[in-house]
């Protein structure tokens, strides 16, 4: 065989062997991680706004269509601390581990091993709107607002953290 063609063929299957990676582990981008890496990846998601700073929220944030999606940040190049999506308008789609639309959303935004996370996650306590459940990966605390129904996800270790802060919130005054 010729250099060229061995090279070229060498090329081609690492190539295709790149593709192919990429297509079974797709990107996604959740609490952890750097928030470049949720902007960037929120850039690849057709349902995503693009998502820009809010120094009063502490974090990027957009809207597209109906959806509504955040990324809390402590830093303006920090990491990420929590992620919200809301959707207003759809009477369809409310955040529960049972609702298959619900389900659909959170496969196509993230993938379906978020999805089935979420689905599979255990109920914890409710505390005013806020309904906590606990999945393998993340917490997920889902509620109803005015107008539509809304959904965070956080890093398991801050269960209890969040917990706590909801209910010192249903007697104090707090930011919301």
């Amino acid at each position: 065989m010729d250099k060229s063609f061995k090279f070229n063929y060498f090329l081609n299957i690492t190539a295709s062997a790149i593709a192919v990676i990429l297509a079974v582990t797709p990107a996604h981008a959740l609490p952890g991680q750097n928030i470049s890496t949720v902007v960037n990846w929120a850039k690849t998601r057709a349902q995503l706004p693009t998502l820009k700073y809010n120094s009063e929220a502490h974090g990027y944030e957009g809207t597209k269509g109906n959806l509504y999606f955040y990324a809390d940040v402590t830093e303006e190049n920090g990491t990420v601390t929590k992620e919200g999506i809301t959707v207003s308008g759809d009477k369809r789609l409310k955040f529960t581990t049972k609702n298959a639309n619900t389900v659909k959303l959170l496969q196509n935004i993230y993938n379906s091993n978020i999805a089935n996370d979420f689905q599979k996650s255990r109920y914890v306590t409710k505390v005013g709107r806020d309904q906590f459940y606990r999945g393998q990966k993340f917490v997920y605390i889902a509620s109803e607002v005015q107008g539509g129904s809304s959904l965070e996800i956080i890093p398991l270790n801050k269960l209890q953290e969040f917990i706590d802060n909801a209910k010192y919130c249903q007697t104090n005054q707090c930011d919301v």
